[in-house]
């Protein structure tokens, strides 16, 4: 696929298209062009007249019922889109009062206009859908932005042609908020947008990064590199300069332009305030581009732009090709320079590296043969490279598809053994009667935790759901419900349907989310904190002055654990892969309190630290021998308990064995309804209080649940 964008004409528009063709073609073979279009700054405000509001001789069209009228015609919208709250008719055209849903009224200010609501915004041409064929947007123009943030939107729609129709959006006051010159609609079959079951008419496609085909002989190197920028030290051994212009001075002093220079963006800004650093980086990344391409004595040469967890190439945290979350900061320099790439092609090249020394190691090795085959992106996972292609949605491994014509559905397995037989099948009960104190939450966000990849694969006899916790917005309340509200943003466990749009769940299984939180931090809160502290204070009657051993303590629940312990004033020991002890490090954890959960070397060490004495309580993740190693961890006696679901043993055979230790094998999901709400309102309270903190997330869409999973 190809976006190339023309040079300015006289009054600065650009003109741009869009093509492609197929993979592996010839050079010779034909681009098909799929859309054109241009680009220019907007410098008038265009005239609104909305201020008189409804409008003066318009009759108001009955909207009760709307969406459900328009879903039998094919429109199908979910909660979050159904915004269309008054509607009038004055001749040829039609006006609409729309309103973003309550619970995205807090994100508003992150788009220039939210999507939701522009969506909406078109919906009053629907009025009379059931009279016609399916209608797609598909060709706008003249579209300009005139204020930001805007939740309530007044919306006048007016004929300009056959299948088109220009829009006006003004805020409550009348004032401008965006207009689209031109908007032509589409009629569409409505079973082509579905095609999972022909393959052949499959037009959905997707990114995923292969290895780069190479061939057998390794790319040679290129004659020269250079290095510009490294003040806390290189990446590679090629000669180094501190900036673009120190580089010019060499080369003006007689020393060859090199074939690449390597210029790593984003280091030292990975920590700290995560929007001070974007606007930090993005400000660097956009200065060493256009200095870049305003010389013509770099003309001949490629600058290499290499970031660090800017991009997600696959994988989890311990999988094969070494991916963490996304890092923020960095993230937007792919997106600016992408853009500068269609622009300039072949001057610039991106590279994302991960963690792994043997990534840094075959640096050089990756500038040479991206350039060897004309890559423009590039990823180092583990060493290996990788570059991004287009691949059919249908293709094996591809995303799944919710079920055509359903509105409620859930994330399911349809066997045991692989998580290969993951789908999303249709979830009626999410839309059933409310019964007493229940509520119906539009999900929008899920946790993930280790416990749905063994019920995924169903190695657990008895638990069949997927899906424990989330956060979303509710929608209905049922009888007898007391502290939450149509509209509450709340977070908490859902036992039923948690992957899923809807759900229903027991009021007191749910809280609200912190202020400032994201459904996607919200969601990762209430299993592993809910857990820790029913393990630690409701069994183990952990207290000040203890000490608790937490077992695989960079996981959700294991971070949680350490810090309500450390609120309770316990002293902590901590295992953790060697690989994530820089995560304990940054959680505060000293040598002596940091330990393999690989090895058995765990016991001998905590026995050393304590003096012999080991520690009062043991939470439990590991199995066999490690879990004996860990018994023996509690000499003086103790509680031992344990949250894994591979090795429960039988509480007196443990006592007979280790005197005066307490075994507890607990899961939470046979913990009452009305403690966990207890339990919840406490741990609110100290989120608020900024006493706890949320954990690290990564975010993977459902329809990817395979591979987040796996």
């Amino acid at each position: 696929m190809q976006l190339s964008v023309g040079p300015p004409d006289g009054t600065g528009r650009r003109e741009l298209t869009l093509h492609s063709r197929q993979e592996g073609a010839s050079d010779g073979a034909d681009w098909v062009q799929h859309a054109f279009g241009a680009v220019s700054a907007q410098e008038e405000v265009a005239e609104v007249s909305l201020t008189a509001w409804p409008p003066p001789g318009a009759e108001p069209v009955d909207v009760d019922g709307f969406y459900e009228r328009v879903a039998a015609a094919g429109y199908e919208y979910g909660p979050s889109f159904r915004g269309l709250r008054a509607a009038w008719r004055a001749g040829d055209e039609i006006f609409g009062e729309v309103e973003l849903p309550k619970g995205l009224h807090q994100d508003a200010d992150r788009f220039g206009i939210h999507p939701a609501l522009l969506d909406a915004a078109l919906h009053p041409l629907l009025l009379h859908a059931a009279d016609r064929p399916l209608r797609l947007p598909f060709a706008w123009a003249d579209v300009a932005l005139f204020a930001v943030g805007a939740r309530v939107v007044r919306v006048r729609v007016s004929p300009v042609g056959e299948d088109a129709v220009s829009v006006v959006l003004a805020d409550a006051a009348g004032s401008p908020v965006a207009s689209v010159g031109s908007l032509v609609l589409r009629a569409v079959d409505p079973r082509r947008l579905r095609t999972v079951d022909d393959p052949t008419r499959d037009a959905l496609f997707r990114v995923e990064w292969t290895g780069l085909p190479t061939g057998s002989d390794e790319p040679a190197q290129p004659a020269t590199t250079a290095e510009v920028g490294s003040s806390d030290g290189q990446l590679t051994d090629a000669p180094g300069f501190p900036d673009l212009a120190a580089l010019v001075a060499s080369v003006d002093a007689g020393a060859e332009m090199p074939d690449a220079v390597i210029v790593p963006v984003g280091r030292g800004h990975r920590d700290g305030d995560i929007t001070g650093g974007v606007r930090a980086v993005t400000v660097q990344a956009l200065g060493l581009v256009q200095e870049w391409l305003a010389s013509d004595l770099f003309a001949a040469s490629r600058l290499v732009v290499v970031t660090r967890g800017a991009v997600p190439v696959g994988g989890d945290s311990d999988g094969e090709r070494g991916e963490g979350a996304v890092d923020l900061v960095s993230a937007p320099v792919w997106g600016l320079v992408r853009a500068a790439q269609s622009e300039h092609p072949g001057r610039l090249l991106l590279l994302d590296l991960d963690g792994d020394p043997r990534s840094l190691a075959a640096l050089p090795r990756a500038v040479a043969a991206a350039m060897a085959a004309e890559e423009p992106q590039m990823a180092l996972r583990g060493g290996e490279l990788f570059v991004p292609r287009m691949v059919r949605a249908s293709e094996a491994g591809g995303p799944l598809l919710p079920p055509a014509g359903i509105e409620a559905w859930r994330l399911d397995t349809t066997g045991p053994g692989t998580l290969e037989n993951l789908e999303l099948l249709p979830a009626p009960e999410a839309l059933a009667p409310l019964g007493e104190g229940q509520v119906r939450v539009s999900v929008r966000a899920a946790g993930v935790n280790f416990r749905d990849v063994v019920v995924g694969l169903r190695m657990v006899p008895g638990q069949e759901t997927l899906g424990s916790e989330g956060a979303g917005v509710v929608t209905e309340v049922g009888p007898g419900v007391a502290g939450v509200a149509v509209g509450d943003r709340v977070m908490g466990l859902i036992p039923q349907g948690a992957f899923g749009p809807v759900t229903v769940v027991d009021h007191r299984l749910l809280t609200r989310v912190p202020d400032g939180w994201s459904f996607e931090q919200a969601a990762a809160v209430p299993a592993v904190f809910l857990t820790a502290y029913v393990g630690l204070a409701d069994l183990g009657g952990l207290s000040a002055g203890e000490s608790v051993l937490v077992h695989a303590a960079t996981g959700g629940v294991g971070m949680a654990a350490v810090q309500l312990a450390r609120h309770w004033g316990a002293e902590v020991f901590a295992t953790a892969s060697e690989g994530k002890w820089d995560t304990l490090r940054a959680m505060g954890f000293d040598a002596d309190h940091i330990a393999s959960s690989r090895t058995l070397d765990f016991e001998r060490k905590f026995h050393a630290a304590t003096g012999g004495r080991g520690v009062d309580v043991v939470l439990n993740s590991l199995a066999n021998e490690f879990a004996d190693a860990s018994l023996r961890l509690l000499p003086r006696g103790g509680r031992f308990l344990e949250m894994g679901k591979t090795d429960i043993r039988e509480p007196h055979e443990v006592a007979e064995r280790h005197p005066s230790v307490t075994y507890q094998a607990y899961d939470l999901a046979r913990v009452e309804p009305d403690r966990v709400a207890a339990i919840l309102s406490e741990l609110g309270v100290l989120f608020e209080r900024g006493v706890l903190e949320s954990l690290p997330v990564r975010s993977w869409d459902v329809r990817r649940a395979p591979e987040a999973l796996r």
